[in-house]
């Protein structure tokens, strides 16, 4: 007879596929990582992979978005202090992409396309719709005009950082966190430009 699973062991398995998961990507990336590195990593049977999971890339998009959710609260709590506004900026850019516990720089938007062509259309669709919230409400909580700041400027400053922050070149910790640093002062510099006076 098998083995009854409560709802609290299942809970501690997604819990555990969730943790080993975000390990797995910053080991690995996400292209990668194979079902049996994830069962590996939980002691899972395969089988009950799938009990969880239809497919990894379900999983690995599910931790991704669980994690950019937990990552935006962060932001949100950081851009409602009362500082001035570039130092909140410069302080939410930082949470987002150089934060110890961040994924961000190891999940290129490459990996979360791939991703999303195995996965049902309605989650490109949730996609498209959580990026453009994320970036209204980030410019909402600032007192940001979104004519002022360009969805698309903005989108190519940032893939500058992550190409930065992602990249692992010769030239030495030291001049990348300069480089990281100079970045995040910049675009929180050209979103300033479009705060309200």
């Amino acid at each position: 007879m098998p083995k009854i699973v409560t709802e609290r062991e299942k809970d501690l398995v997604r819990e555990a596929m969730f943790t080993k998961g975000i390990e797995l990507i910053r080991k690995k990336g996400v292209k990668r990582i194979t079902v049996e590195d994830i069962t590996n990593a939980t002691h899972i049977g395969k089988g009950s992979f799938y009990s969880y999971y239809n497919s990894k890339e379900e999983l690995l998009y599910s931790i991704i978005k669980k994690s950019e959710s937990r990552m935006f609260e962060r932001v949100e709590a950081v851009l409602s202090e009362r500082i001035n506004l570039k130092e909140r900026l410069v302080k939410a850019l930082k949470e987002i992409y150089l934060a110890a516990d961040s994924i961000v720089l190891y999940v290129s938007p490459l990996d979360i396309e791939l991703l999303l062509r195995k996965l049902p259309a309605e989650a490109a669709d949730r996609e498209a719709l959580k990026s453009n919230d994320y970036f209204s409400r980030t410019l909402s909580l600032c007192g940001i005009d979104e004519s002022g700041c360009e969805m698309e400027v903005l989108a190519y400053l940032m893939n500058a950082l992550h190409f930065v922050g992602s990249t692992d070149m010769s030239f030495g910790e030291r001049g990348r966190e300069k480089a990281l640093d100079i970045l995040v002062h910049a675009i929180a510099e050209y979103m300033t430009e479009g705060a309200k006076p």
